[in-house]
């Protein structure tokens, strides 16, 4: 219930480049001034035009045409990289998403989202090892990257590599106190591990911090069935209900199977 969060791309250079374009036609040559920083972004609002409205493959070409155009400027290609692989995320293209987020890498490799991205995208590859090595590069460029970080637990955790997992999001909680989702987080580590008992008090930080994510309620639910207790796993499943009615049809359904 801990998913890869969404990515956003709003990270765009400002440096200025100034070229010349020749055009020969019919016996006479037209000097032509083109400003590719202003040429980018009008495709860049092209691109966003495109994606507000749904035409994910316009928007793609525009960025691409921007890779192109900022061969001169690697940090500005390096952003339309970037976002070429976002939209790849949100359509579930994550082959195409992780090809482009290397490209972005390799023209920016200091740059801490384009390799937490790459990592999201080969954790949804079930490639999960060179996915956590993505984050721990990430963290690395920026101690302070919330998402990288959280990340790396859920990546060990899809590893099961509990333990790890466990002191990512205690750490999380250490410095970021206010973060419901490393309290749930936790919890769900615990209980994997066999001591739910634990888990309880961190699910009911998690909710008391968001009460409207039904995953949280949806996890307490499912560390009271390892407890054995169906009562309160029911009464989870009615506040699932409130929030998300076909998440609380799932869990209905999970919880039918530990009926006597």
């Amino acid at each position: 219930m801990n998913p890869f969060y969404e990515t956003k791309m709003n990270r765009y250079s400002k440096l200025l480049l100034a070229s010349l374009v020749l055009v020969m036609s019919a016996g006479y040559v037209e000097s032509q001034s083109s400003d590719p920083l202003k040429e980018t972004q009008r495709l860049t609002r092209v691109a966003q035009v495109a994606q507000q409205e749904g035409r994910f493959e316009d928007a793609i070409k525009a960025y691409r045409k921007i890779t192109v155009i900022a061969a001169s400027s690697p940090k500005l290609a390096a952003s339309a990289h970037l976002a070429i692989g976002n939209i790849y995320m949100s359509l579930g293209k994550f082959d195409e998403a992780a090809v482009a987020f290397r490209k972005s890498v390799a023209l920016d490799s200091e740059s801490p989202e384009a390799v937490n991205n790459l990592g999201e995208a080969l954790g949804e590859l079930m490639q999960y090892q060179p996915a956590l090595g993505a984050f721990q590069r990430a963290v690395a460029l920026n101690a302070a990257y919330l998402k990288a970080r959280y990340n790396m637990g859920v990546t060990y955790d899809r590893l099961g590599q509990m333990k790890y997992a466990e002191f990512v999001y205690r750490i999380l909680i250490r410095d970021f106190p206010d973060f419901a989702l490393a309290y749930d987080s936790l919890a769900v580590s615990l209980s994997k591990s066999g001591r739910p008992r634990e888990a309880i008090p961190f699910h009911e930080k998690a909710i008391s911090l968001n009460s409207k994510d039904s995953s949280f309620y949806y996890n307490l639910a499912v560390s009271y069935l390892v407890l054995g207790d169906l009562r309160k796993a029911r009464e989870q499943e009615q506040m699932v209900r409130s929030l998300d009615p076909s998440m609380a049809e799932h869990l209905a359904g999970v919880i039918a199977k530990h009926q006597p």
